[in-house]
């Protein structure tokens, strides 16, 4: 179960995290939790997620080699 408070909380969470320089990545969050979610009008924006830790960790291991890519790109 998540509501208004929790999704925000997240939200604000990760984007405090991106201003740091890290990337967040939520992990586990049932498909019935983000049905209901998005139903309610709750939303992530801007937010990866993922199902299961091995799933979060290869998108972090993508974003972080194209970003090794741009940065030796524009050197």
């Amino acid at each position: 179960m998540i509501d208004s408070f929790a999704t925000r909380t997240l939200r604000d969470v990760a984007y405090m995290i991106r201003l740091r320089g890290a990337e967040t990545v939520i992990v586990g969050m049932q498909p019935e939790v983000a049905f209901s979610m998005v139903k309610l009008g709750l939303t992530l924006e801007g937010v990866a997620t993922s199902l299961d830790p091995e799933e979060g960790l290869a998108y972090l291991n993508r974003k972080g080699n194209s970003h090794a890519q741009e940065v030796r790109t524009h050197r």
